[in-house]
């Protein structure tokens, strides 16, 4: 029932505004149809290839199409279109069918094609991080360039970088430290971040990166954790998108220093005097996991490898042993097995559209359709205005206790956005709303930045307040689904759930109509099956003893499995069944049992086609006779359900008034 009425309402698209000029071809509750979207909505369900009206289909159509404008008119009344999961559900479908509308698609392809782009090189950069608190306030900024500035100076007069990074850099990882599990020394890594590409890092770091040359020492790069200074140390083309290597690996934390180069060496001689790869690695790798593997670490990225892998890596052939050599996770021997080059820009552009939407990089998407926005609708500002905003804004605000004064009324407009407008007042009641417990920072600043999030949001929002009117197709299917969803709730209201829940109701209207479920005649018999090859002629005789005997069907196949010695696993050797068959329900009663011209009771019939040990007792035909509501509930629920509908369809139509333009509708062809 409820894919029959989903297959309606793919045709049935919702209300269309309605000029005055518009030939009018139905009114339904209040409603009017024009008569171009009425044929538009017959021709979606429409299933002739070539679209030929048929007047009987048509006037089916438009009784369906009644009822169904007829079920949103009662639906809205009730209210179900204001309850929360529907409201819910509603607003999460339209998100997701806006969402690539609230992007510049421009944008959005010029950030995919740089992405790809920078794939086809590797990048290896140093940093050195001077912190900056998420809210600091101009003068901790300033303090933070300066501080990173004087760093570069001496990279820049020769200071040896990694020792500036271990002395001045905010980053933990550039430092020794203590691991609090093991206790183990973890040693920094003086700031060399290793090998990169394209989405490995945050954005704006990873452009600084890109736009720089081997040995350079960028300006202070600012990104959302401070500043940066970066120090570029190698850039060579990708040579593979993931790589498999096997490697051993003697690991600094089980061995002192002394012992970890000796191992490594014992297992490269081993490896010299052709003992294989695998065996080396079970014998001597630290890494147990890989080492049950051959070795072999699968699907290795650029960015998950420790720098010297790739060093070693760069320089071999595939199948090729490097040297030891030494990182501070201890000493290693690497091969490349294979590489996997990198896909092309169509195989990898959902990933990297997914990957975009979801790091920095989406901001300049959204902030391009809102300056889109601003040009196409209109856009005013007086940021001069926002003095009068600063001016009330407390110190409380950081601790997200700040109220908008009582006196505070101002309604002298901030900006505007085509037909909306934005006053002092208003973004006030928006920095109260948005305030949040933070670090303190210079008030004019706070206001400017809430500002500016402020008219992104708005500006958007207006935006996006618009698409219905801009796209027709985007408004149908919004709603399409939405009255979609709205027909579910309501037709489970009154017909599916009722059905479920009325336990009365359903048992009356089997009692009203059982004549409609009854058995044909059938034949009720006991299957038997011994499931091993035996003596066929001696299964007849047990099962007459048994008759004779009036045992149990239980008794009876205890019997059987003891007088063929079945001892083990009888359940699944001796098997019967018993039921009632009606004539076409099963093909081996029809031959044994239908089949025969006439059978008296508890006949044993043997059947000697199959190679199965299988004998069938009939007992006796069971005439003609009603269904119990337990044997037919499946059915029975089902025409309840439509017994339920068509009334509630009687009591929409007394309920809602229609009426069809005859000369409008006749006009159809």
């Amino acid at each position: 029932m409820r894919n029959k009425i989903f297959g309606l309402l793919t045709a049935l698209i919702t209300t269309v505004s309605v000029n005055a000029q518009e030939e009018i071809v139905l009114e339904v509750a209040g409603e009017k149809i024009p008569k171009k979207t009425f044929v538009e909505m017959y021709q979606k369900n429409n299933t002739s290839p070539d679209k030929i009206i048929d007047r009987k289909d048509l006037d089916e159509y438009l009784e369906l199409f009644i009822n169904y404008k007829m079920k949103l008119a009662q639906a809205r009344e009730l209210g179900l279109d204001t309850i929360e999961s529907y409201v819910s559900e509603v607003n999460s479908y339209r998100e997701q069918l806006v969402a690539p509308y609230l992007n510049d698609a421009s944008i959005t392809d010029t950030l995919i094609q740089e992405a790809y782009d920078r794939m086809k090189e590797i990048i290896r950069a140093s940093h050195i991080l001077i912190g900056i608190p998420a809210n600091a306030n101009p003068d901790d900024t300033l303090s933070a360039y300066q501080k990173a500035m004087n760093i570069r100076g001496k990279a820049l007069a020769g200071e040896d970088f990694g020792k500036l990074a271990m002395e001045y850099s905010e980053d933990p990882s550039a430092k020794d430290r203590t691991d609090p599990n093991t206790n183990a020394t973890i040693k920094g890594n003086k700031g060399d971040l290793g090998y990169f590409t394209s989405l490995n890092m945050i954005y704006p770091f990873e452009t600084a990166c890109y736009s720089m040359k081997v040995g350079d020492i960028s300006m202070p790069v600012r990104t959302r954790f401070g500043y940066h200074v970066i120090k570029l140390t190698d850039r060579r083309p990708a040579f593979c998108s993931t790589m498999n290597i096997a490697h051993i690996w003697i690991s600094n934390n089980n061995h002192s220093e002394e012992e970890c180069e000796r191992l490594i060496k014992e297992a490269k001689a081993k490896l010299n005097e052709n003992i294989s790869f695998d065996s080396v690695a079970r014998m001597y790798s630290d890494d147990r996991y890989s080492a049950e593997q051959k070795g072999i670490l699968n699907n290795q990225r650029i960015n998950s490898m420790p720098a010297e892998y790739i060093e070693q890596i760069i320089g071999l052939e595939l199948g090729k042993v490097s040297e030891p050599f030494k990182s501070n996770y201890g000493w290693h021997i690497v091969m490349p097995v294979s590489y996997v080059p990198l896909p092309s820009l169509e195989e990898l552009r959902p990933a990297i559209e997914d990957r975009i939407s979801k790091d920095e990089r989406s901001f300049k998407t959204l902030e391009s359709f809102a300056e889109k926005s601003k040009k196409e609708y209109g856009f005013f500002e007086d940021k001069t205005k926002l003095d009068a905003v600063v001016a009330i804004v407390t110190d409380s605000v950081f601790s997200a206790t700040w109220k908008v004064p009582e006196n505070f009324n101002s309604t002298e407009e901030l900006f505007r956005i085509g037909d909306y407008s934005f006053t002092q007042l208003d973004f006030a009641k928006q920095i109260e709303k948005n305030q949040r417990k933070q670090m303190p920072i210079y008030i004019p600043e706070f206001v400017n930045k809430a500002y500016n999030t402020v008219v992104l949001e708005q500006v958007v929002e207006y935006a996006d307040s618009k698409l219905e009117s801009k796209y027709p197709e985007l408004k149908a299917t919004i709603d399409e689904f939405r009255d979609g969803v709205l027909i579910f709730a309501i037709t489970d209201k009154f017909v599916w759930n009722k059905s479920l829940i009325d336990s009365t109701g359903l048992e009356e209207f089997y009692q009203a109509n059982k004549d409609n479920y009854k058995w044909d005649k059938r034949a009720e018999v006991t299957i038997w099956n011994i499931n091993k090859e035996k003596d066929i002629k001696k299964m007849h005789k047990a099962l007459k003893k048994a008759q004779k005997k009036g045992w149990t069907n239980q008794e009876t196949k205890e019997y059987l499995a003891k007088k063929f010695k079945i001892k083990e696993d009888v359940d699944n050797i001796v098997k019967y069944k018993w039921g009632k068959f009606e004539k076409g329900s099963d093909k081996m009663i029809d031959r044994l049992v239908w089949g025969l011209d006439s059978l008296s009771e508890n006949t044993i019939v043997i059947d000697s086609t199959s190679k199965r040990n299988i004998a069938v007792i009939f007992h006796r035909f069971i005439p003609e006779e009603v269904k119990t509501l337990n044997e037919c509930k499946g059915i029975v629920t089902s025409d309840y359900q439509l017994y339920l509908e068509q009334e509630w369809i009687r009591d929409l139509r007394k309920k809602y008034s229609y009426k069809v333009n005859r000369e409008v509708y006749n006009s159809i062809k």
